[in-house]
This record gives structure tokens, sequence and C-alpha cells, in this order.
């Protein structure tokens, strides 16, 4: 099954479920305090959406390191990436798989934290990296743009290249793919 009708299905089946009884449970909280429709539909919008990835999850190794990382393989979920998050667990990254390699351009627009960006060629070596990327400020919001073409792009948190010594040739493998 092509993965966004899986993304699709399970997106469309976790909003009827979760929106049927967050409604059933939020009628009974309002019901209860009093609330007016308007603060319902707020808390009913939060509640969906709250923790809730639409992008599924593979296991990689890199420098004898297992990281699960989230798989952003639609251009949506390539230009939401980690932007909004407040924080990301030190064994987790994104990874970005495109269908060709080129040169991927990525920014920190909404970013919360700094993050190493990782860049790979299609036979999954390190041709290119960006350590200790800060966020953005609305005056500066730098454009990385690699200088070699990549199929891949990790990003994980700010430290990770220079603890676990990943440099340019440095391999990664999927696990569970």
């Amino acid at each position: 099954m092509n993965v966004n009708l899986r993304i699709f299905i399970l997106a469309a089946t976790f909003l009827i479920l979760g929106a049927a009884s967050i409604f059933s449970l939020g009628w009974t909280a309002a019901q209860q305090s009093n609330l007016q429709p308007s603060s319902m539909t707020v808390s009913i919008t939060t509640a969906t959406t709250a923790g809730f990835s639409l992008t599924s999850t593979a296991h990689i190794r890199i420098a004898g390191v297992i990281l699960t990382v989230e798989l952003a393989e639609t251009a949506t979920a390539q230009q939401k990436g980690l932007s909004g998050r407040p924080s990301l667990p030190s064994d987790h990254g994104m990874l970005f798989l495109f269908g060709l390699e080129d040169y991927w351009e990525f920014w920190m627009t909404d970013m919360r934290f700094p993050l190493d960006i990782i860049w790979f060629n299609s036979t999954r070596q390190v041709v290119f990296t960006e350590p200790n990327l800060p966020p953005c400020t609305p005056q500066n919001c730098p454009v990385v743009t690699p200088t070699a073409k990549a199929m891949y792009v990790l990003e994980v948190n700010a430290g990770f290249m220079a603890t676990h010594h990943i440099q340019l040739g440095t391999p990664f493998a999927f696990l569970d793919r």
C-alpha cells in the first residue's frame, strides 16, 4: 500500500475516533463546568492535534548509535520538519527522504532548539554537515545549502555529530526497512 495512502487512512481514523471520544469527554467537561461553546472548540482542536505526528518512524544506525527517526517523506512533512516542537529526545531525529539527489536547502524557521543537520547521498554516506544550527530569528534566518547533492537529510539535536564523531563519509543504515 502506498505510504501516503497509509498515512491518510491513519490520520482519518485518528481524527474520526479521536474527535468522537474527545468531543464526548469534552462535552461532559463543558456541561460540568458550564464552558461556553467557543471555549469548547479551542480545547477540541488542541486535544486532537497535541503530540500526534502524521509521519511514520524507522530505526537507523549511524556511528554505532541506533536512532528512532520520523520519516519526512511528503512535501508537507518536509516543510514542517521539527518546527514548533519544544525539544527532541536524544535518541531521536527526523530523516527527510527525497526521491532524487539534489542540493536540498534547509532553514530553522519556527524551531525552538538548535540542531545538527546531516546530508547523505544515495549510498547513505555523509556528504555535507551543518553542526549546531541555532533557531531562526525574524531578523536572521539563513538558508543552508549543501555543497554536494543529497538524497537523505537527518536532523538531530545539536552536539550529536561531535559526540559521535560524524564526518564526511560516515554511513547510516536502515534497521527495519
